[in-house]
């Protein structure tokens, strides 16, 4: 139990970007954001998020292939038998079939939300609007993909629900010189939450 507070201590919340994030980190945080679709994701959160999904589904459609087979080979040797197969005749490897689609179904629908949630942080992380994400549904899956494949763009702290409901008055967009930027440290330093995975995003500190 300590241990797993001391791993954990210090990480910015789910919603900014926690840039260099472990295998563990990102699942962790993946679950974490269940349904939230405000704010931000790294790329490597999102990336080991989708190497688990994609372990996941798979070992999830070993048994069903497995008893796909059985049902095939099963039907294969009545017909060589001369039988018709029914459906008392092939009931074993039929009713394992169904049962692990519905288990695959389950799995599906389980990862669906928290999948489109990590991929709209993401593509606002890119400084996209996260509906890009949405573009799967019709059969374009493909560009919400690569367009997640681009680098963090400082431009996408417009998302943070922090900076338009907190710290956004007074502070420059990003870009617009003159002004000191929401999460930047003064003295050229790096913005919150970009220097080391452990700061998050708040108001600069005050000067004295």
């Amino acid at each position: 139990m300590t241990s797993t507070t001391t791993s954990t201590a210090g990480l910015p919340p789910v919603g900014q970007p926690l840039h260099g994030a472990s295998f563990g980190q990102a699942i962790k945080r993946f679950f974490q954001g269940y349904v939230q679709f405000s704010g931000r994701a790294s790329r490597s959160e999102f990336w080991w998020a989708m190497l688990f999904t994609g372990l996941v589904s798979l070992v999830a459609q070993i048994p069903f292939w497995i008893a796909y087979v059985q049902l095939i080979v099963r039907t294969i040797e009545l017909q060589e038998r001369g039988v018709t197969a029914s459906a008392d005749q092939v009931a074993g490897p039929l009713g394992a079939m169904l049962g692990w689609l519905a288990l695959l179904l389950v799995v599906g629908l389980a990862l669906l939300l928290p999948t489109y949630a990590a991929m709209w942080r993401r593509l606002q992380d890119a400084n996209f609007h996260g509906a890009f994400a949405l573009l799967s549904i019709v059969g374009f899956g493909i560009v919400p993909l690569i367009m997640c494949i681009l680098p963090s763009n400082p431009a996408g702290v417009q998302y943070d629900p922090a900076y338009r409901a907190m710290y956004g008055q007074g502070y420059a967009q990003p870009g617009q010189p003159g002004q000191q930027l929401y999460g930047q440290e003064p003295y050229g330093q790096e913005p919150y939450g970009h220097q080391q995975p452990g700061r998050g995003y708040g108001p600069p500190p005050a000067q004295g």
